[in-house]
């Protein structure tokens, strides 16, 4: 049986809230044992990111793209309002909590460092200046809202973007930005790794590896994993649908991507193999009938995909503590660190996400409310 083509004003789908808890799943778990014996060597936390990234492109897609087709415009005022109200509560109060207790700690923050991360410049700044801890074995609070930046710029310049290429070829246009940003991967692999490499490459860092980094944490480098979400939701605007062989061969491709652990493969190629595979696999999680979305649909995925933003903060904040009291990686630091994740990231959902969820009703959101409440739209975050 062939799946129904996606719709626009499709009824709110559970699974997409699953697949963000798998996303932060992989992201949290991965950072619970980078650099020891842990889950960090197995657990592919990156490619929860692009996940993270790819779900992000297609619901600001999906949503653009309803008002573009049923009004021809879109609401400016409207659209702006609710990401501030989606991201900026939670996000400064856990900038400022964070720094203030790194700083209480005896670490430095310079004023640009703050400025960088209320602002969403954080990825270019610990690129070209660094979010470099100076506690002993404390990471820096600071490092986890790289991610953040780029989805910022996603907003500042999609909707105006998107709007301008509606009529000409919107998908083309995506796609061709996935191919120029892979070329663009490709050109700062050859420039960036030689002596004398370009101002574009960012500092000399007496750390080689550390320029891996431009790599994987700039915009401009990391788009591509956000506009494969945006081809997903323009797919799904022209009535396609994807064939079940389809989800095979994006399985393989996904498989394929972890192979091989050279820059070329991992920092180049990997983004783009994950993001034409996932433009394969989610449509079919998402509109079928397997044990794949059941799995994905089920309460306790949809409640930690509710939480994920506030899980996604505050678990970094909650490591950095547990750095602080406890050799990290031991059964102390772990413990710490997984309750204090939990209970500051529910703080957080309760405390700040759920009022402002309901302010954000009042611009048009139609987000749910509530783990029952599935008859709101969920391109209309």
């Amino acid at each position: 049986m062939r799946p129904a083509p996606l719709r626009l004003h499709a009824r709110y789908m559970p699974a997409l809230d699953g697949l963000r808890a798998v996303s932060i799943g992989l992201v949290v778990v991965s950072h619970l044992g980078i650099g020891g014996t842990g889950f960090g060597r197995v657990v592919p936390g990156a490619f929860g990111v692009t996940l993270f990234f790819f779900i992000s492109g297609y619901l600001i897609t999906r949503q653009l793209a309803s008002s573009l087709a049923a009004r021809g415009r879109i609401g400016y005022a409207r659209f702006y309002a609710r990401r501030v109200l989606r991201l900026m509560p939670a996000g400064v109060a856990y900038i400022g909590v964070a720094g203030c207790c790194y700083q209480m700690a005896g670490g430095r923050i310079s004023v640009a460092g703050w400025a960088a991360a209320l602002v969403y410049g954080a990825n270019y700044y610990d690129l070209w200046q660094g979010y470099r801890t100076n506690l002993q074995g404390v990471r820096h609070p600071f490092d986890i809202l790289w991610s953040l930046a780029i989805e910022e710029h996603l907003y500042l310049v999609w909707p105006a973007v998107l709007a301008l290429i509606w009529r000409r070829r919107a998908l083309e246009f995506v796609l061709l930005l996935c191919a120029v940003v892979l070329i663009w991967r490709l050109a700062l692999l050859h420039f960036c790794f030689v002596p004398g490499a370009p101002a574009v490459c960012g500092p000399e860092n007496p750390n080689p590896l550390w320029r891996y980094n431009r790599l994987y944490l700039a915009t401009d480098a990391r788009f591509d994993s956000i506009a494969w979400g945006a081809a997903l939701a323009l797919l799904e605007a022209r009535g396609f649908f994807m064939a079940r062989w389809a989800g095979l061969v994006g399985t393989f491709i996904l498989a394929v991507s972890f192979v091989g652990g050279g820059p070329l493969a991992r920092d180049v190629l990997r983004p783009t193999l994950q993001g034409a595979a996932l433009l394969a696999i989610v449509p079919l999680l998402l509109e079928g009938a397997g044990w794949g979305d059941r799995l994905l649909a089920a309460r306790p995925s949809v409640y930690v995909g509710r939480i994920s933003y506030s899980l996604y903060l505050w678990h970094w904040g909650a490591l950095a503590v547990a750095d602080w009291w406890a050799p990290r990686f031991g059964a102390a630091w772990l413990g710490l660190a997984v309750s204090l994740s939990a209970g500051l990231a529910l703080a957080s959902y309760y405390g700040i996400e759920r009022p402002m969820l309901r302010l954000r009703h009042r611009f048009g959101s139609h987000a749910p409310l509530g783990l029952r409440d599935e008859g709101a739209v969920h391109g209309a975050d």
